[in-house]
């Protein structure tokens, strides 16, 4: 079968099961490492029996409920691909909003930001995306998944930055150490576990349940986390973390509890919904 005719067939299915209609594409470009315009100027070509053996299986998996993502463990995030298997979350388009607003801070302030760090890191995609713009800066990630870290690790290999990654319990490790500070960053586990049955098994079948949840509504980690920081940043310093569309108020209120002289404000992502609350002075 050529491109084309395996491109028509999976369209079919994949309207047949309301599923996203460019899935099939974005195998075949993955997996033969095309671009979207190489794609369509070979639509005639005929993949061999191992290639369509590899797509039928790719494509097998995403009808029964696979992220995509997960399947040709590669995600997107600003403008670079990442490696990401089920050990880690898949980068969400909310994130690079909170990546942007870090770096026109920096832009405007760079003898301000030396020192960055990521708390809950995951994948590695918000250190290592902002070390790649700024490689002047000192750039950490952190998190409480040893196996989450050996993804961050090899996206800093594949990407050639150079971001340290930690092993630690959010902040444990650097009050331990008295390391400071000019920038920090989280996009911690925020999802209240009664937000389970709106939540589609697409995510709930596949992503780690570590960095989606948190008790307390979602916000037992901001709290903890809102409390340590303090204790880690200097005199100057600026904040940013990404919250549930509902929680906005309450990370504010923990971060003026903690940071009383500090500008606190909520912002809103492209959709209008509240997703970040910065903090700094």
């Amino acid at each position: 079968m050529t491109i084309a005719e395996i491109l028509h067939q999976a369209k079919a299915e994949l309207g047949a099961h309301d599923l996203d209609l460019n899935i099939a594409e974005i195998i075949i470009e993955t997996r033969l490492g095309l671009t979207r315009s190489e794609l369509w100027m070979s639509t005639s070509k005929e993949l061999s029996p191992s290639e369509k053996a590899q797509f039928d299986s790719d494509f097998a998996r995403y009808i029964n409920g696979e992220p995509v993502q997960y399947i040709l463990e590669v995600a997107p995030f600003y403008g670079r691909d990442f490696y990401v298997t089920p050990s880690v979350l898949i980068p969400r388009p909310e994130t690079e909003e909170l990546v942007y607003a870090a770096e026109k801070f920096i832009e405007k302030n760079p003898a301000r930001v030396q020192r960055i760090l990521d708390v809950c890191t995951g994948s590695g995609i918000i250190p290592i995306t902002l070390k790649a713009t700024f490689p002047e800066c000192l750039v950490t990630g952190s998190d409480i998944s040893k196996e989450a870290l050996k993804i961050a690790e090899q996206n800093n290999t594949r990407l050639k930055t150079d971001v340290r990654f930690i092993h630690s319990d959010l902040v444990d490790y650097f009050q331990q150490t008295g390391e400071k500070f000019d920038m920090i960053l989280a996009n911690p586990p925020y999802v209240a576990d009664s937000e389970r049955l709106e939540m589609s098994n697409y995510v709930l079948d596949h992503e780690p349940e570590l960095a989606l949840f948190a008790p307390n509504n979602g916000l037992a980690i901001y709290e903890r986390l809102i409390q340590q920081l303090p204790n880690i940043v200097d005199n100057l310093f600026w904040i940013g973390m990404e919250i549930g569309y509902t929680q906005g108020s309450a990370v504010k209120q923990f971060f003026e509890k903690s940071f009383p002289q500090a500008s606190v404000t909520i912002q809103q992502d492209i959709n209008g919904k509240d997703r970040m609350v910065i903090c700094h002075n």
